[in-house]
């Protein structure tokens, strides 16, 4: 599966953050795109956190998404900057 780099930062919001590797996140195309729709987050403490309106009948994004809601995801430490995560949280309604 192709990886894909994530800015939890936005680079049209903060084009100054566009080459900080700890605003980036390695993710699937698939992954990403659900990302950028809100439908999942990570959280300070790197736990996967699911939109509760999220609903699918894709396996993969069940298996890999909806079922994992609450697992801490793997990071090496400080490869993200908290403050990048907790920006990206706070546009989201749900969190």
């Amino acid at each position: 599966m192709a990886c894909w780099t994530l800015h939890m930062s936005p680079w049209s919001d903060y084009p100054k953050h566009r080459v900080d590797l700890s605003n980036v996140l390695a993710l699937s195309k698939t992954h990403h795109a659900a990302f950028d729709r809100g439908l999942f987050t990570i959280d300070r403490d790197y736990r996967l956190r699911v939109n509760p309106e999220f609903e699918t009948r894709s396996e993969l994004l069940q298996r890999t998404i909806t079922d994992r809601d609450g697992e801490r995801i793997s990071i090496p430490d400080e490869s993200l900057e908290p403050q990048y995560v907790s920006q990206h949280n706070a546009s989201l309604e749900w969190v």
